[in-house]
């Protein structure tokens, strides 16, 4: 199996395991190219995110949806991204921040989709109670009372 061909099966795979849990692709890009680990705008978002409410994006303000993608670690490595929803930044409170989390590849080359499903099967239904006026109140007022 060549390089490409990695990368081809290693993107499709986790194209299939999160659709299958309901989320969408982002971009224009079609996880079965090579290329798609580069592109800036390509990876997926759960869509039912702030209980599926649609939410206008106002840049550095809205807060992030649920969401991943592939990217590149600190020494050009491979890495797979997962950014749970919330206020990104570090502004308000430590319940409604978050942060980008990175995932080396397997020594096989692939993403270990059973601990992404098991991450996942907390920070999706936590993505779904979200609101996000709260969280819009936690970074412009104030960390939250907690």
């Amino acid at each position: 199996m060549t390089t490409s061909d990695l990368m081809v099966a290693r993107q499709l795979g986790v194209h299939e395991f999160l659709t299958a849990r309901g989320w969408l692709l982002d971009g224009d890009s079609d996880p079965a190219r090579v290329w798609f680990a580069n592109d800036v705008h390509a990876g997926w978002h759960y869509p039912e995110t702030y209980g599926g409410r649609h939410i206008n994006d106002v840049a550095d303000t809205t807060p992030v949806r649920l969401q991943s993608y592939f990217t590149f670690g600190n020494e050009g490595e491979e890495v797979f991204a997962l950014v749970p929803a919330g206020n990104l930044r570090g502004s308000g409170c430590p319940e409604h921040d978050t942060r980008e989390q990175f995932f080396p590849l397997t020594a096989a080359g692939v993403v270990d989709l059973d601990e992404i499903a098991a991450l996942l099967d907390t920070l999706e239904p936590r993505a779904r109670s979200l609101d996000p006026r709260a969280l819009i109140e936690c970074r412009y007022f104030g960390p939250c009372k907690r």
